[in-house]
């Protein structure tokens, strides 16, 4: 199977797995594996107050699936150059970006640490907006 095919399931497998938020649901957790998406102690006493059903359950991990299946599908147009990222200058031609397989004597940032180290920049950016717009 070429790379490509083996990640591409790999990805369906990763969104079913972190669909799956039953038991996250049923018994809430103050501490999340990222701590600025931790819960307040009023958003734990709303899910524990709630009655979930395995049917509730079953609807809420569809949604979320398919949710995390449109994010990675967005992510996958920007990759593709079909959909422009938001830029400060208009100017900025977007052509998308090219994942190629690794090779061992490659030294290069990784993107699941810059993922995190990301988010910051992209919260200032989209707070000074959204205050400009109020």
């Amino acid at each position: 199977m070429n790379s490509k095919q083996l990640f591409l399931r790999e990805i369906h497998s990763i969104i079913k797995e972190y669909a799956e938020v039953g038991e996250q649901l049923k018994q809430p957790d103050k501490e999340l594996s990222w701590e600025e998406f931790n819960l307040t102690e009023n958003e734990i006493s709303a899910l524990s107050a709630q009655k979930f059903t395995d049917e509730s359950i079953s609807a809420i991990e569809k949604i979320v699936r398919d949710n995390i299946m449109g994010a990675f599908h967005s992510a996958f147009c920007l990759l593709d150059g079909v959909s422009d990222p938001a830029s400060e200058n208009e100017e900025d031609v977007w052509v998308g970006l090219k994942l190629e397989e690794k090779q061992d004597d490659e030294d290069e940032e990784f993107l699941h640490d810059e993922l995190y180290s990301s988010y910051w920049d992209w919260h200032d950016l989209n707070t000074n907006r959204n205050d400009g717009q109020r």
